[in-house]
């Protein structure tokens, strides 16, 4: 901060810098309106913003605008339209504060029966730690058993161990699907030695 700044803050504090062009302009607009027959607005302009910060120096309710009056108003101002600020212009995307931008603005989209997809490529790192994908494989692969089974209580201490599917029917209830589908895919499941499941009714 310049010397010269430092030395006016030192007898007239600048936290009051905004009170003083109140209750200057007050003065002025008063002249001008007594003198010439204008300037009644601004006469009531700044008469309220000096009103408004006397008001605030002699409150003790809030030190912010204790200190800093008439302009300590713009922080509370802020902060009430903070949501909106971080809404539309900090928040990305893909934060989930419930749910994304992303994901808002595809629910709007197929509630207005408007198009929901979205060009090739994508907003997602796909290089960051957790991003799982499946690749097709350009050349075939030999697979030592189509069996995709886990052995569980393979140790020592377990007296009952099992073999378990990595793919099984998960439960699904008859809302979902009807009794008959239900029965087909625990049909095709057991014919494939994969686990199956209960439903519920």
């Amino acid at each position: 901060m310049p010397a010269w700044l430092l030395a006016l803050d030192r007898y007239f504090p600048i936290r009051y810098l905004v009170l003083m062009l109140c209750a200057v302009g007050a003065l002025l607009a008063a002249f001008t309106w007594v003198a010439f027959g204008r300037g009644g607005g601004l006469v009531l302009l700044c008469s309220a913003g000096v009103a408004i910060g006397v008001r605030d120096l002699r409150q003790t309710r809030h030190s912010v605008l204790r200190n800093y009056p008439l302009i300590g108003h713009v922080r509370f101002l802020l902060e009430w339209i903070r949501p909106e600020i971080r809404q539309y212009f900090v928040e990305s995307d893909r934060e989930m504060v419930p749910f994304s931008r992303q994901q808002r603005s595809l629910i709007y989209q197929r509630a207005k029966g408007e198009s929901d997809k979205r060009p090739f490529g994508t907003q997602l790192d796909v290089g960051a730690l957790g991003y799982e994908w499946i690749n097709h494989s350009l050349l075939p692969t030999a697979l030592p058993t189509h069996d995709f089974r886990v052995t569980i209580g393979a140790h020592s201490s377990c007296t009952q161990p099992y073999s378990a599917s990595v793919f099984s029917i998960s439960a699904m209830s008859f809302g979902a699907l009807s009794a008959n589908a239900i029965l087909a895919l625990n049909g095709g499941a057991r014919r494939c030695g994969w686990c199956t499941t209960r439903w519920w009714a």
